[in-house]
C-alpha cells in the first residue's frame, strides 16, 4: 500500500534521508520510531509529496504519488505542526475540506464532532495545540481516507482525548482496512496499536519488523551461576547488554535465544528465566547498539 524505494533527501546541503527502503502492507498500523533528529518527520513528508526525493520514488496503491491528485484524494495526514490559517473559523476550514475531498463523510464527521467538541464558530488562531491536532484527526478521518499518515497524533492531548484518539485509529483499521503510518515518541502507545514497527537512525532504517516477532527475539535472561559469569557466555555476539546485580545476570539477548539459553545450562546455573520486555525497553537496547545512551533518547 505504501512502498518507499531507495530514498535520499537532502535539506540544507545535508543529507538526511539516506537510500530508505520501507513497505507498508493494506490495513497494518506501521510505527516509525527514533531519535530526534533521525529523518522521521522529513521521511513522512516526503511520503505525502511535500519533500520530492533526490533520489528514489514513493508508491501509494503501486502509484507514483507525486503530482497525483487522485492518490492525495485518498491521503489523510496529521502533521507535528498544524498550519491552518490563523484566522479562519474552524467552520471555515471544514468548509474547505467538505468541498475538496470527493469522499467527505458528513456523518462520520458528526461523530467524531461530538467526540472532540471543537467550537465551529472560534478561530483557528485561539485554538490550543491540542485543539487544532484533534482539529486536524476530525478533518482529515472524514474524508474517508484509504491511507492515514500520522506525525506525533497524540502530542499535546490530554490522556483521555489520547485513549479515544488511539481507539479511533483501531476502529479506523478494523472498520475500513485504512492502511496507518504514524510516528510517535510515546513507545508504549505505538505498542498498544502497532503490528509493525521501523526503527529509523542518522537517516537509515535499522529494522522492520512486526512487534510480535520483534518481542520474541530480544528477551531478557536473569540467570545466576555459583561463581562469575562464563566468558563464552559473556561474549556471545547475541548479546546486547549484559547488568550484573549480586550474583545474578540481566542478559539482553537479540536473536537465538535458545541457542544462548542452550549453553548457559551447560554451566548448571542456580537461577534461568527468560522475560518478556516493552518496546520502549527494546528500543533503548537496540539504540545503545548504535552508539546511543539513555540520555540521548526522547522517550
Amino acid at each position: 500500500m505504501i512502498k518507499g524505494i531507495g530514498i535520499d533527501k537532502y535539506l540544507g546541503g545535508e543529507k538526511i534521508l539516506d537510500n530508505i527502503n520501507i513497505e507498508v502492507n493494506k490495513g497494518s498500523i506501521y510505527g516509525l520510531i527514533g531519535p530526534n533528529g533521525a529523518g522521521k518527520t522529513t521521511l513522512i513528508k516526503t511520503l505525502v509529496d511535500i519533500y520530492e526525493p533526490e533520489k528514489g520514488e514513493v508508491l501509494i496503491s503501486g502509484e507514483k504519488i507525486k503530482d497525483n491528485t487522485e492518490i492525495k484524494s485518498r491521503l489523510g495526514y496529521v502533521s507535528d505542526y498544524q498550519n491552518f490559517y490563523p484566522n479562519f473559523r474552524v467552520k471555515e476550514i471544514v468548509t474547505f475540506y467538505r468541498n475538496t475531498y470527493p469522499l467527505w463523510n458528513e456523518d462520520r464527521y458528526n461523530v467524531l464532532r461530538n467526540i472532540f467538541k471543537i467550537d465551529e464558530k472560534k478561530k483557528i488562531k485561539h485554538l490550543s495545540k491540542g485543539m487544532k491536532t484533534q482539529l486536524s484527526l476530525m478533518l482529515n478521518l472524514s474524508i474517508t481516507p484509504e491511507i492515514l499518515i500520522l506525525d506525533e497524533p497524540t502530542s499535546g492531548l490530554d490522556p483521555v482525548i489520547k485513549r479515544k484518539v488511539l481507539d479511533i485509529i483501531i476502529d479506523e483499521v478494523s472498520s475500513n482496512e485504512t492502511t496507518v503510518f504514524i510516528s510517535s515518541h510515546h513507545l508504549g502507545e505505538l505498542e498498544q496499536i502497532c503490528d509493525h514497527i521501523g526503527i529509523i537512525h542518522e537517516g537509515k532504517i535499522l529494522l522492520e519488523e512486526s512487534i510480535d516477532d520483534l518481542k520474541s527475539n530480544v528477551r531478557k535472561v536473569q540467570v545466576a551461576f555459583k561463581d562469575s559469569i562464563p566468558e563464552e557466555i559473556k561474549n556471545s555476539e547475541d548479546i546486547l547488554n549484559i547488568v550484573n546485580k549480586g550474583k545474578v545476570y540481566e542478559i539482553i539477548v537479540n536473536d537465538n535465544i535458545e541457542k544462548l539459553i542452550d549453553e548457559i545450562r551447560k554451566y548448571n546455573p542456580i537461577l534461568l528465566e527468560t522475560i518478556d520486555m516493552s518496546l520502549e525497553e527494546i528500543f533503548i537496547y537496540k539504540m545503545g547498539g548504535v552508539g546511543y545512551v539513555l540520555e540521548d533518547i526522547a522517550l
